[in-house]
């Protein structure tokens, strides 16, 4: 005899996500956001190493990088100002800021976008190795201080 179960996965992380979990709409949360409240339990599950993505055909991407190679260039991110997001990390100054050429609401998006122009992306090294072929982009180091981002598991 199988349990009946039942696993509805939702790729989605809004504003209401807190209110999800605290009233039970939503039983846990993977992600990269750290829930500090008391009625939250959260724990670190992983740590996803950065990388710094362009495409193949970038004119400007030469090895050793340094962090002003970095911000030197124009930058896709995922959108600043939407809840929890991904690339706030990376430009939390008005001179980061000021590389922002494009921002798109998920990371795949930005992705393509920067396999199509002279753009660079932070992203996971996993999902930019996905996309490595398929949109025909170079993966580099992250010289950075902050080249790794935690994953948590969370729940009410």
């Amino acid at each position: 005899m199988r349990p009946n179960i039942q696993l509805v996965f939702k790729s989605s992380l809004n504003q209401n996500t807190e209110h999800q979990l605290r009233y039970q709409e939503t039983e846990f949360v993977l992600g990269y956001e750290e829930f500090r409240r008391p009625e939250f339990s959260c724990v670190p599950l992983f740590k996803d190493e950065m990388v710094l993505v362009a495409s193949k055909k970038h004119p400007r991407m030469n090895m050793p990088l340094r962090e002003s190679d970095v911000y030197n260039e124009q930058h896709a991110v995922v959108a600043l100002d939407r809840y929890a997001s991904f690339s706030l990390p990376w430009y939390d100054t008005a001179d980061k800021q000021a590389s922002v050429a494009y921002q798109g609401m998920a990371m795949v998006s930005v992705l393509n976008v920067v396999s199509q122009t002279h753009l660079v992306a932070i992203a996971p090294r996993w999902l930019a190795e996905e996309f490595s072929e398929p949109l025909n982009l170079q993966i580099l180091p992250l010289p950075l201080k902050l080249n790794s981002r935690t994953c948590y598991l969370s729940w009410a």
